[in-house]
């Protein structure tokens, strides 16, 4: 799996957002507790991806009885490469896939090249999977 276990958390913390998403009728919040409940994940995870989600601005917290969590944005608007960036940051697709720290374009690693092939087809299909189509996605 390409995401941490922290970054798959917060994917799926989205997708329970984005099924709760109502445009333009003012998003009912929810509460991290029960999104925890929903997903059967620890709690203190849940509210720690929510608390990195909310501060990269893809999602709206508040406190109180009326607090709780929603999407910023319209579930087609945010993607898979939105959600990493914010939890795991904007590097990882740009390191050596070996982890060799002075692989670059003038000194590559012997999988350099063809991991700059497959990262483009990574980078394409995580700009291009949306909450909305994970939504709608069958589950297996």
């Amino acid at each position: 799996m390409i995401f941490s276990k922290t970054c798959q958390y917060a994917i799926w913390a989205m997708v329970e957002l984005a099924r709760h998403y109502q445009a333009g009728n003012g998003q009912k919040k929810i509460k991290a507790h029960e999104i925890a409940k929903q997903l059967d994940l620890p709690f203190p995870m849940v509210a720690k991806v929510l608390q990195m989600l909310a501060q990269a601005q893809l999602a709206d917290s508040g406190r109180g009885p009326q607090g709780g969590f929603r999407l910023l944005r319209d579930p087609a608007e945010i993607t898979l490469l939105d959600i990493m960036v914010a939890i795991d940051g904007p590097g990882l697709l740009e390191k050596c896939v070996l982890g060799l720290p002075m692989c670059n374009e003038n000194n590559p690693c012997p999988a350099h090249f063809m991991w700059d092939q497959a990262r483009q087809h990574v980078r394409s299909f995580l700009q291009s999977a949306t909450l909305d189509k994970l939504v709608g996605a069958p589950k297996s």
